[in-house]
């Protein structure tokens, strides 16, 4: 009967250290789904921008009604004022591109993602430039939908 309460015992022990490896195991496959999504979204705003609108039928999907956002120049935009922005750029685009993202996943419904993109093309006088920027997004799923609900950006460089 000792050996039988101690076996049992053992096996109790073992498996309450085992279960946090396996919820590990699990979150982690979670988390790289929440990454593949959230990278495609991000890499899907970056192409919209080469559109004759500037993406902004493409972003118009990707943002929540109560967004909030800081533009490259310190400017507070909700989402009437981010889609007015958009739709207001005189640029030209020939490349729109994201360097290099990293996600942050604080579960299955919340993240961020840190990048960096590039874009080039010529302005509105027709003089050719390229920008790198550094930003930073939050999305969250609401619903079944994923969203960016808040986003900032820095200029890294600006080409004339």
């Amino acid at each position: 009967m000792k050996l039988t309460t101690t076996t049992l015992i053992a096996i109790a022990g073992l498996s309450l250290c085992a279960a946090p490896f396996a919820l590990a195991q699990t979150s982690a496959a979670d988390n790289s789904g929440v990454e593949t999504k959230i990278k495609a979204m991000e890499d899907s705003w970056a192409a919209a921008q080469l559109q004759k609108d500037h993406g902004a039928s493409v972003i118009d999907g990707l943002i929540a009604s109560d967004y909030a956002g800081v533009g490259s120049k310190g400017e507070i935009r909700d989402k009437a004022k981010q889609m007015e922005h958009i739709r207001a750029d005189s640029d030209t685009y020939t490349a729109s591109k994201n360097d290099s993202m990293v996600v942050h996943s604080y579960g299955t419904d919340l993240a961020t993602i840190c990048g960096t993109s590039t874009e080039s093309g010529k302005d509105k006088d027709g003089k050719e430039f390229t920008r790198s920027y550094a930003w930073v997004d939050t999305w969250m799923q609401r619903n079944g939908k994923w969203q960016c609900i808040a986003s900032g950006g820095t200029p890294l460089n600006a080409k004339p």
